[in-house]
């Protein structure tokens, strides 16, 4: 076990392959009255040395080859897969599924030592049939359970442009399944291809799990997503990463925004399958702190974080903790904004507004949805411009039938790259 520890320090604090990063939104409170602060809990990733010292993946492809999958949309799909396979080295791992109303393994999980084998039978792929989505899923994790070891990447990528519509079929359902298999140590990514698909199961089947999620507008940026995603695969630096926050005296844990958490009594704590290099992931923890007097400084919470390092494979521990100060000076408690935070808590008030305004949608209120989207606006023009100018297109969109479908799904994609801080454009 390797140890690295840091008292009373609001900077980050630096391990072999992850370093924690703690801010409150404001590092100084109103002296004589209670508050409620955000406090930002951040995970970076090392760089990685080189290419040649990343972990080994083990990923399945899951194709739907399904009836809707015809024609250009499963041709982009096997040249896709076949990019992917492509980017492999020797000693990763692969397996090839594919799924209609009934699931084939194509490729059982093995080395990648005869790209040309694995290749040919990617390319002889046909669609037809209804699909069978949650089968299809089960069994890449399957595959990559064969071969399932801590110290590498263990991924199922999911490709489906429509229904799951054989079997298990609901979002809940899918949602217990990515749990699962997240809790087993296996992210699925989900690939929503086109306008057909159902972005509330894939979504939720990625979240679930840890995995990304993206809208694949067009077969033709099919490539484009692969080659993100493997991208990604390369760099993880980190792995089983648990976070543990223990609240001082005074301070009450209320709700943690972005991630699912445990809160018992003072103590939350939370968890992510991975992290990647020089990516940083992080919750946001909303807190009650007591009055204090002018010119006291409190120590808010001790922060302990522990991961495996995917180049060494051993056990690491950071530590770290962050402190307030008490002012009565109204300047001084608005100078010490902290933007970074701010700006994160905006974000996440904006993902959280979108979830609701599709609810609303759905339910038939487009004023009410067009309302909390307009809201938002407001939440967060004076950090993220553009992401309120994207607030007001959808706030429009929300009330043109011929454009809800594709905009409901670029919102459910957009809402989930805030809450998970996935990387590159989560609509393609």
């Amino acid at each position: 076990m390797v140890e690295k520890k840091s008292v009373n320090s609001s900077v980050d604090t630096a391990a072999t392959q992850c370093s924690l990063n703690l801010a409150a939104g404001h590092s100084v409170l109103a002296a004589g009255e209670k508050s409620t602060l955000c406090l930002k809990i951040g995970v970076t990733g090392s760089e990685m040395e080189s290419e040649t010292k990343r972990p080994r993946l083990n990923v399945a492809l899951v194709i739907d080859r399904s009836g809707s999958m015809c024609g250009s949309k499963i041709e982009q799909a096997k040249h896709a897969a076949s990019y992917a396979v492509n980017q492999l080295r020797g000693d990763d791992i692969v397996s090839v599924v594919i799924y209609d109303d009934e699931v084939e393994v194509l490729v059982p999980a093995t080395k990648v030592t005869d790209k040309r084998d694995i290749l040919s039978k990617i390319a002889s792929i046909e669609s037809g049939g209804c699909t069978a989505l949650y089968a299809g899923t089960e069994k890449g994790a399957e595959e990559v359970k064969k071969f399932f070891e801590k110290g590498q990447v263990n991924r199922v990528i999911l490709l489906s442009d429509g229904l799951a519509n054989v079997g298990p079929s609901s979002p809940e359902e899918l949602e217990k399944l990515g749990r699962k298999l997240g809790g087993e140590g296996v992210c699925v990514t989900t690939l929503g291809l086109g306008e057909g698909y159902d972005e509330d199961l894939m979504q939720k089947l990625a979240q679930a799990s840890d995995g990304n999620h993206f809208f694949v507008t067009s077969e033709e940026k099919l490539v484009e997503v692969f080659d993100e995603e493997f991208k990604t695969a390369t760099k993880v630096v980190a792995s089983e990463v648990v976070c543990e926050v223990t609240c001082a005296k005074g301070v009450r844990p209320i709700r943690v925004l972005n991630r699912d958490a445990k809160i018992r009594g003072q103590k939350v704590s939370f968890s992510w399958n991975q992290i990647y290099s020089g990516h940083q992931r992080y919750v946001l923890l909303e807190v009650e702190v007591s009055a204090g007097k002018d010119g006291e400084k409190l120590s808010l919470a001790e922060v302990k974080l522990t991961y495996a390092n995917m180049v060494t494979h051993r056990a690491e521990t950071v530590s770290g903790s962050v402190e307030v100060a008490y002012s009565a000076s109204e300047e001084a408690v608005k100078a010490s904004e902290n933007e970074e935070v701010m700006k994160d808590y905006a974000e996440q008030t904006v993902a959280k507004a979108r979830e609701e305004a599709i609810r609303m949608r759905d339910a038939g209120n487009i004023v009410g949805a067009q309302y909390m989207l307009y809201g938002a606006v407001d939440d967060v023009k004076m950090y993220c411009p553009a992401m309120a100018e994207d607030l007001v297109e959808e706030a429009k969109e929300v009330k043109d039938d011929s454009k809800w479908n594709t905009s409901r799904k670029k919102m459910r994609a957009r809402a989930n790259k805030i809450r998970t801080q996935q990387k590159g454009d989560s609509v393609r």
